[in-house]
């Protein structure tokens, strides 16, 4: 039976280790955008660049009571799970997704740093493998957003 298992943040960020190959990528670009910073902001992001991710996207706003909600959820992570929490909570949707994502978000918003995990995940039709990068993003010295990243895990 497969553990779930998270990689701990790590003191230096660019020591992280995700298994998945997009997921390198997308660590490789938050990393250039942070230049040496524990984070960098969302404005520091455009759209364009983020597009070889953007159906596996998550952005999440944090928010009061150190809860977070769902600003985008990707096309492809909808597709795969069958369902679509744009616009929840991730209290809200402990119902659909259990509670390991809020406890994710709450370390990586804590600890100021990347966190990648792999580990099941529920979807509509049955549970699956799945790697996920989740990266601070920072405005006014707060972590004010999280993006993440879900992709099911190769040769699972």
């Amino acid at each position: 039976m497969f553990k779930w298992r998270p990689t701990m943040p790590q003191p230096n960020a660019s020591e992280l280790t995700v298994a998945h190959p997009k997921l390198q990528a997308l660590h490789r670009f938050w990393e250039e955008k942070r230049s040496g910073r524990p984070a960098p902001s969302r404005a520091e992001l455009a759209v364009e660049e983020l597009r070889p991710w953007l159906g596996h996207l998550m952005l999440l706003d944090c928010i009061a009571g150190d809860d977070f909600r769902y600003r985008v959820y990707g096309t492809d992570l909808v597709s795969l799970f069958g369902f679509d929490l744009t616009g929840m909570t991730t209290l809200e949707a402990i119902t659909l997704v259990g509670e390991k994502p809020l406890l994710e978000y709450r370390q990586v918003r804590s600890g100021v740093a990347p966190l990648g995990v792999s580990r099941q995940s529920p979807s509509a039709r049955k549970y699956l493998t799945v790697d996920k990068l989740a990266l601070p993003l920072m405005e006014n010295g707060e972590v004010n957003k999280i993006l993440a990243a879900i992709y099911p895990t190769i040769g699972a």
